[in-house]
């Protein structure tokens, strides 16, 4: 096989030839390698991170860059597992009204929370509403989910002990992706890889309820104005799947006057259809407490979440 190497590989940065040895090996690490058999080789994302490091790979791209779209949307930073290995893995989906936000709403509190004890942590962006509409993030979040699947290996997670984490908006769109199977199969990626879901204060699990109850335009923009669209956008919806739907944990800020009966009508659907589903109403917590309070020291949401995890997914 013959290497092809472009000239700044060649020469440096600054023009300047670089000894033989260092040619070769910049060529190699610059190109794929390839078998007879046609697959291609290439190094794990994670090499070079010691299980446990306590820093994570930032920035890897799920997805291909697209002249469309900013190349920050489909980035991802991931803590890679610690001992004992593979490690079971926490996906976060951030916040911010379908409209704003950003990976970086998955704090280092909450990756060390986990960390220690014993999970990998994956922070995601995903495409916000002026990219595309909720139904192109949840395929975000899917592709996303795939992409450590495939890196699970080189990274130390399991690839079929998967949590699921949301806040806000974001809790709405990692509900959608562990119960409407149609995301995560089209994905390539088996449903039941995801065991349990935790929410942090979620809206639009039931559109339909809130704009009933509220009048809230915001919904209408972000899901379109067809009653349908928003059935077929809501986490209730599809708690009845072919299959019991994974457990789920819901943290709700008890002086919120919208996320608790959210909570209690995607509860009862799970229950319905033969899943487990608990809500946690934290008291003395605000809405963007429950997220960036996340692994302080004696915080109860945290306590909760991994007591709920380690019966469900260590």
């Amino acid at each position: 096989m013959r290497l092809r190497t472009s000239p700044a590989i060649l020469h440096g940065p600054a023009g300047i030839a670089q000894p033989w040895g260092r040619r070769l090996l910049a060529a190699a690490a610059a190109a794929f390698v390839f078998w007879p058999g046609g697959a291609a080789l290439a190094q794990s994302p994670c090499s070079g991170f010691a299980p446990g490091a306590d820093r994570p790979v930032r920035n890897l791209a799920y997805q291909a860059p697209t002249s469309d779209l900013p190349r920050s949307v489909h980035l991802l930073d991931l803590w890679p597992g610690a001992a004992p290995l593979p490690a079971p893995l926490v996906v976060f989906v951030h916040g911010g009204t379908w409209m704003h936000g950003g990976k970086y709403a998955g704090t280092p509190g909450q990756a060390r929370a986990f960390r220690k004890a014993g999970y990998a942590y994956a922070t995601v962006n995903y495409r916000l509403l002026r990219h595309g509409p909720p139904q192109e993030a949840a395929r975000d979040i899917a592709e996303a989910v795939a992409f450590l699947r495939r890196e699970a290996k080189g990274c130390g997670l399991d690839p079929d002990r998967i949590v699921l984490m949301g806040h806000s908006a974001g809790a709405h769109l990692a509900a959608l992706v562990a119960l409407d199977e149609s995301y995560l199969e089209g994905a390539g990626v088996p449903p039941e890889a995801v065991r349990a879901v935790v929410l942090l204060d979620a809206y639009g699990l039931d559109i339909a309820l809130h704009v009933r109850e509220t009048g809230d335009r915001v919904y209408a923009r972000v899901f379109g104005p067809d009653p349908a669209g928003w059935t077929a956008m809501s986490p209730v919806t599809h708690a009845a799947s072919g299959r019991p739907p994974p457990p789920v944990l819901m943290h709700v800020d008890g002086d919120n006057s919208e996320t608790p009966g959210q909570a209690q009508a995607l509860a009862e659907a799970v229950r319905a259809a033969g899943g487990e589903a608990q809500i946690h109403e934290a008291r003395g917590e605000s809405h963007n407490s429950l997220n960036y309070g996340f692994g302080a020291e004696g915080d109860e949401t945290t306590r909760l979440t991994l007591d709920f995890l380690a019966a469900r997914v260590r």
